[in-house]
């Protein structure tokens, strides 16, 4: 905000040099950006934070540096302008929608004559970047900057009807602002309608249809307090930013409405002239009090590291312009006026005792910390194990942002269900929460693709957010994701050719399971694929009978929506399903046998429905004491094996701890699982 040095000293005494004026104001927050010399004045640039709306004014301005610099503010004295005829001989104005627009207040000037501005309007308003229009903006706009108040001017030619009507907008569809563009309404938008329908868009900007012309002779003065969050949501949405709006979403004196209103009325009876009503419109029905806050010098001095008594807070809260009242348990009972939309808890007045006292009379000390005991998150020792085993497997982490949009879901609803729209998303490629891991990594894919790197490797161990429902709570859970594609060995030239296929992310999967000792917990399942995943080349990913995620090549007509020639090969596990089972899982210790191990190799034909997996199982349930380990290295179909049958070459080692083995021993635990493998599954040798 720019404000001139000489308009603020109208308000208080100002006997500091420009430059140390300026460095006590930022100093206590209030930052001067910038200096600027513009003829015998000195224009000041601020940095107001968002917290401060009361400084998006010279009046505001000058009551933060009188408190700063201890001078009292000058009293200027206010009249109400007298008049004459009532409001209802000129219109009659109504609030539909009280919480939206809390107060309204208005008055009429019939007989005013529009021209140009007095030169000291003019320049005041040129020192704060604003241009002059006709002597009636012009009032509107310097009257806002001297008292923060949003004020607007309506001709009452063209209020059809004789009426005002605040209401939210309903079928209206389209309105032309004054800067002539033409904006889609919902019905979320606050408007100020006559008979027909909207004359302004509540607390951003005015009309096309009811500006004040060269040949408006009669005018409405508009002057009230809009909610801040429904001007902030409708200006955002619109991209539609004003001074008035800068100011309402941050919050305005709702009690300083009228007062400004008077002022109004006063600067465009001295340069427009006229006449206005004798009385005014003011709808205040549920009135803003004052809050009564209370503070304590104990707590200010714990929090500030200082040693200030009770009498010096009260002084600075009296210098704020705040009332202050002792209580009986040593505290101060201080009442913030409604202009200090900012100061809300105690906390609030310590930061305002902080200010004013000045945060350079703070003695640096180092702060007292205890050391206390750090407890892990749940989990936390699981993710370390998964997220070592796949860097291990030469694959990168990637961050994720939780959003996405919609149309990279969409391929993947059958698993990720239905996403979470975003009400208000940074952009469309944000407007959803994501519900799977696999959309984002392909993005990241597709980037590094794009930069001539398409040999990818790539996780993510990431929360996702579903609803099972479409009405009913939100769940957020922890997945780990991968990707792969491209060359196998990229810098091996005599294996140069391969490409990363369904084994290798396979593999991957399987030193995750192993990180968290759930080897004997897990198994692969052929189903029916996902429609996302190519045919015949993906499993289902089971833990303890329960599915836990998915492996598989996605189906080219996926990879071609991000544009990708390659094969890519994913995974997406439930980390939290995972890692709960391995919570009661203890990693296991075998010493190294001193004896000698005897492996067996021998072939299976079994049905070509038995999953390979159920061999290992049912080896495992044979609870044989000799075998230690099972290994399957061969599939087989083709000549010499019946159809709808295969052949699967497995290896079973056979040891001892205690002692070495004899072939007889060997023999008869061979037989007994081959004879349990037929009984189970069918099996047969192959001779």
């Amino acid at each position: 905000m720019r404000v001139a040095l000489e308009w603020i000293k109208e308000f208080v005494p100002i006997r500091q040099k420009a430059e140390k004026l300026a460095d006590i104001m930022t100093m206590s927050g209030l930052e001067v950006e910038e200096m600027e010399c513009v003829g015998d004045d000195i224009i000041f640039e601020l940095g107001v934070t968002a917290n401060r709306a009361d400084c998006l004014s010279v009046k505001g301005v000058a009551r933060d540096i009188s408190a700063l610099t201890n001078v009292s503010m000058k009293i200027k004295k206010s009249s109400t302008p007298k008049g004459k005829g009532k409001m209802d001989g000129f219109v009659k104005i109504s609030v539909k929608h009280k919480s939206r627009c809390p107060r309204y207040a208005a008055r009429v000037i019939d007989g005013i004559k529009i021209g140009p501005s007095p030169s000291w309007i003019v320049r005041r308003l040129a020192d704060c970047g604003i241009r002059s229009i006709n002597n009636v903006v012009d009032a509107t706009n310097y009257v806002m900057l001297e008292t923060g108040q949003p004020l607007h001017a309506f001709d009452t030619k063209f209020l059809k009807g004789d009426r005002v009507v605040v209401r939210k907008a309903a079928d209206d569809g389209e309105f032309t602002t004054l800067d002539s563009v033409t904006r889609k309404l919902i019905s979320e938008d606050l408007l100020i309608c006559d008979n027909v329908g909207p004359v302004a868009m509540a607390g951003i900007m005015g009309g096309e249809n009811s500006e004040v012309r060269d040949s408006t002779t009669r005018i409405l003065l508009e002057s009230a307090y809009f909610e801040p969050g429904g001007v902030r949501r409708t200006s955002k949405r619109l991209g539609l930013s004003s001074e008035s709006s800068r100011r309402f979403e941050r919050g305005v004196d709702p009690n300083g409405v009228v007062d400004a209103l008077h002022r109004l009325t006063e600067v465009i009876l001295s340069t427009a002239g006229g006449t206005p009503t004798a009385d005014w419109v003011d709808i205040y029905p549920k009135k803003v009090n004052e809050k009564i806050i209370t503070i304590s010098a104990e707590e200010t001095n714990r929090i500030l590291g200082t040693n200030l008594k009770l009498e010096e807070i009260s002084g600075i809260m009296k210098r704020l312009g705040f009332k202050v009242a002792k209580s009986q348990s040593r505290k101060l009972s201080v009442t913030v006026p409604t202009v200090r939309v900012d100061i809300v808890r105690e906390i609030d007045l310590i930061e305002e005792v902080a200010r004013i006292h000045g945060y350079g009379k703070i003695a640096e000390t180092m702060p007292f910390v205890r050391v206390s005991s750090i407890t892990k998150p749940r989990f936390s020792d699981q993710e370390d194990a998964v997220r070592e085993s796949l860097v291990g497997s030469g694959l990168s982490e990637i961050a994720l942002y939780g959003f996405t949009s919609e149309k990279n879901l969409e391929p993947f609803a059958e698993v990720g269900g239905t996403p979470i729209i975003v009400t208000n998303p940074l952009s469309s490629d944000q407007a959803v929460m994501r519900t799977m891991l696999i959309p984002g990594l392909l993005d990241v894919y597709q980037l590094n693709a794009n930069r001539q790197s398409p040999d990818c490797r790539l996780f993510s161990i990431q929360s996702v957010f579903n609803r099972p429902r479409p009405i009913g709570p939100l769940i957020e859970s922890k997945c780990v994701a991968g990707v792969m594609a491209g060359k196998k060995n990229p810098e091996r030239w005599e294996r140069a050719s391969e490409e990363v296929d369904f084994y290798d992310i396979k593999g991957v999967v399987e030193n995750i399971i192993l990180s968290l000792n759930l080897r004997d917990e897990v198994i692969y399942q052929r189903g029916e694929a996902f429609r996302f995943l190519h045919p015949g080349r993906f499993a289902h990913v089971l833990c303890q009978g329960k599915r836990v995620g998915f492996i598989g090549q996605l189906h080219p007509d996926i990879t071609a929506q991000w544009d990708i020639d390659n094969d890519v090969h994913v995974f997406e596990l439930s980390f939290d399903d995972l890692a709960e089972v391995s919570m009661g899982e203890l990693p296991r210790f075998t010493e190294l046998s001193k004896f000698p191990y005897v492996d067996r190799d021998i072939a299976l034909l079994l049905p070509d429905k038995v999953p390979a997996v159920e061999i290992e199982r049912v080896i495992q349930d044979s609870r044989e004491e000799l075998v230690t380990d099972v290994k399957i290295f061969d599939v087989y179909k083709g000549k010499g094996v019946s159809s709808g049958q295969k052949s699967l070459a497995i290896t079973i080692r056979f040891a001892r701890n205690d002692r070495t083995l004899t072939d007889d021993e060997v023999n008869r635990a061979q037989q007994n699982l081959v004879d349990m493998l037929k009984t189970r599954l069918g099996a047969a040798l192959r001779t």
